[in-house]
């Protein structure tokens, strides 16, 4: 079962449910968990909380990988010639 994030639009509470993919629209019907105003719910899309942030760089729109991660890739890549690792 996947891990779904949502957030209410009046208090900007973030919470995140394990749910299975037939309950995945339950919970923006429901009540936010903090300030318990329905109807205000939204699914938010994108990396789950776990991101290792040490390895990703922000930039305005988008997360990247550092110089030292892509280096560690390449050399991942030119060890195992025949793997699918795509650097770019």
């Amino acid at each position: 079962m996947p891990n779904y994030n949502f957030e209410c639009e009046k208090c900007s509470h973030t919470f995140e449910e394990f749910l299975t993919i037939s309950l995945m629209d339950a919970p923006l019907a429901a009540a936010c968990p903090s300030c318990k105003k329905k109807g205000h719910m939204i699914r938010l899309i994108g990396a789950s909380g776990r991101v290792d942030s040490a390895r990703l760089e922000s930039t305005p729109g988008r997360l990247r990988p550092t110089k030292d991660f892509q280096e560690v890739m390449t050399r991942i890549k030119k060890n195992h010639p025949g793997s699918s690792i795509e650097v770019r």
